[in-house]
């Protein structure tokens, strides 16, 4: 009898146990977000967040310029590593390249996801298993939606670029060409030291020699430094006024008196779209290998009014065509 209440016992224990393991939650995978400080960043990092959370554990750390390596490797410790890491913006990418680089058999599966990171080719280059998605909005887009907000004929657009933008360029020249849009495009050096002069001369021959009817400048920090933007842009564009389209909000700015409208991608979306590709990137077990860029699903437009009737009358201006208007009292 004794016997026989012993295997009733234990066999109820085996039932017991596979029903428990029946309904015992699977394994979460973690994400890990490394984050630049900023708002733009911000409001992708909590789209992200709100998208991810009831089916990932997801992690968040914030870096500057000035984190170093032990703070980096205390994210990911020696084992149970995250299944994908997302990188918002350039410095989160250039930390996790140098650590990666020195820790690459810790992060040789890892699946790398990035966004609002300028020159996004050459930015992850180095890095394994990377879905970028790029934060530069094709020039065709951004010069249309300008030519539709402006009511006006835009025919002859000039572009100043360097090499690492060069195949860019060249794509876009052919999709603006059947826009009836001519794109007339001088090349920088990538030497600092030649700069100044450099971006002044071909600034002189779009403006006075091509007299082009607006300028189109890619998100290039390098071009853009505020020493340039001071001693070479600024004083050459008083001189000879014409519309400027930019990919940053702070260059439409009123008070800076620079760009005159921005096309530029959704940090909502792009985090949104992110998180899109993390459920894609499980859903393919995480075996996705190599580089593979995306453009950007959303765009908001801005217009700078104080810019824009410097070229055309503020009843021609079709304000309902842009996302944000800055007059400079925003």
């Amino acid at each position: 009898m004794r016997c026989t209440l012993v295997i009733i016992f234990l066999y109820s224990c085996v039932i017991f146990a596979q029903d428990e393991a029946q309904y015992m939650p699977e394994k979460i995978d973690k994400v890990l977000i490394i984050t630049s400080k900023g708002s733009i960043f911000d409001q992708a990092r909590n789209e992200l967040v709100n998208e991810l959370r009831d089916e990932f554990a997801v992690s968040i750390s914030e870096i500057d310029e000035n984190t170093v390596f032990n703070e980096i490797d205390a994210l990911f410790g020696n084992y149970d590593l995250p299944k994908a890491v997302i990188l918002v913006g350039n410095n989160a990418i250039r930390q996790y390249q140098k650590y990666s680089n020195l820790q690459k058999k810790k992060t040789e599966y890892i699946q790398v996801v990035t966004i609002l990171a300028l020159d996004v080719k050459n930015a992850v280059a180095g890095i394994a298993n990377v879905n970028a998605i790029a934060y530069e909005t094709p020039m065709v887009t951004a010069l249309v939606n300008f030519r539709r907000v402006l009511n006006k004929p835009l025919s002859k657009v000039g572009v100043l670029y360097r090499q690492a933008f060069k195949e860019f360029v060249e794509n876009h020249t052919r999709f603006c060409s059947k826009e009836k849009i001519e794109i007339k495009g001088i090349a920088i050096s990538d030497e600092p030291s030649k700069h100044q002069n450099e971006i002044a001369g071909a600034l002189q021959t779009l403006l006075k020699k091509e007299k082009v009817d607006a300028l189109w400048i890619a998100n290039d920090n390098v071009l853009l430094k505020p020493e340039l933007l001071g001693n070479v842009w600024l004083p050459a564009l008083k001189k000879n006024k014409v519309p400027l389209v930019v990919g940053v909000e702070a260059l439409v700015n009123p008070k800076l008196n620079f760009g005159t409208f921005a096309v530029i991608p959704d940090p909502v979306a792009l985090g949104e779209q992110a998180a899109e590709i993390i459920f894609d990137l499980k859903d393919d077990e995480w075996k996705h290998r190599g580089i593979m860029i995306h453009p950007s699903i959303s765009t908001y437009s801005v217009l700078n009014i104080k810019s824009a009737t410097e070229f055309t009358d503020m009843g021609n201006l079709k304000i309902y065509e842009v996302s944000k208007v800055l007059n400079g009292k925003n």
